[in-house]
């Protein structure tokens, strides 16, 4: 099982100069990749769980690629139906073009409304547009002179001028409900579950493995998120007062090797590890899941 780092691109301490530092320090420490969220714009009233800045993923993805030489750059997950298909499809090629093939397109249907109001786009239809403009992209992606016909999306003949290294590029479908993981079967894609205990994960995957075997396909790839805290042996674990941490456990080595093992163990292809994005704490944590997970 792979395992990758979320980097906090919603925090306003990460800017350019510990952009470098923590992708380069997480390299450095055995992760296989990096992941990054996707907000415009978030409500008032949201702040406090979605964070208080969001860097822009493709200019980010992009700079974190002339940083880094190995890690794979994933989105988890970039909201499809907030941009037009047709650029999001060559910033996602520019991308896997400039960091020689390791982008990994995670995308989802959004659940913010007023975000959807603030850039005009229709909530309820949603998931629509995301299933449309996963085809669209497809085409601009492997066609040298691409075609699409949709509800939202039309154009004929179309250059797409850059297209990604990788063929197909690798895409994931994030989501908890029935319907991302059909979705994910659908566009032959990989499935990136919401946060949650591993009991919930659990539950999850065999619904997955349900519906695949329901509709004659493999089981997609899945590539789980896993909020974490990690601590020192034997170190004081006072009360969690922010109601964004509330589900991240305070794991000493052998507690949190004892969840990855449980977490392998259901098939989870890659694990990306979300801890807290406290400047303060951030390298010395990057330090200790490299001891606690990825030394083994």
């Amino acid at each position: 099982m792979r395992v990758g780092l979320a980097p906090p691109n919603y925090a306003r301490w990460f800017d350019g100069a510990t952009v470098a530092e923590v992708c380069r320090h997480a390299e450095e420490a055995g992760f296989d990749s990096l992941w990054f969220g996707d907000h415009v714009a978030i409500p008032q009233d949201q702040a406090d769980v979605f964070g208080n800045a969001y860097l822009d993923v493709f200019p980010l993805l992009g700079h974190v690629a002339a940083l880094t030489e190995r890690v794979r750059l994933g989105t988890n997950v970039l909201v499809a139906p907030y941009r037009n298909p047709v650029v999001t499809a060559k910033e996602v090629a520019t991308v896997d073009r400039l960091s020689d093939g390791r982008v990994v397109l995670g995308v989802g249907v959004g659940h913010v409304r007023g975000e959807f109001e603030a850039l005009g786009v229709p909530f309820d239809e949603r998931g629509r547009r995301t299933d449309e403009y996963l085809r669209a992209m497809r085409a601009l992606w492997e066609q040298d002179v691409a075609s699409y016909e949709g509800e939202w999306v039309r154009f004929r003949d179309l250059c797409p001028l850059t297209r990604p290294v990788q063929q197909p590029l690798p895409v994931l479908i994030g989501g908890d409900g029935p319907r991302s993981m059909r979705r994910a079967l659908e566009h032959d894609a990989g499935w990136a579950p919401g946060q949650g205990t591993i009991e919930q994960l659990a539950a999850k995957v065999a619904q997955l493995r349900t519906l695949a075997a329901e509709v004659g396909k493999p089981c997609p790839t899945i590539v789980a998120r896993w909020l974490v805290h990690p601590v020192e042996d034997g170190a004081p674990r006072p009360p969690i007062p922010h109601r964004g941490e509330l589900r991240r456990p305070r794991l000493e080595k052998a507690e949190a090797r004892e969840q990855l093992a449980r977490i392998a163990e259901l098939g989870v292809s890659e694990l990306i590890v979300d801890i807290p994005a406290r400047h303060e704490t951030y390298h010395r944590n990057i330090d200790l899941i490299a001891e606690h997970v990825l030394a083994g």
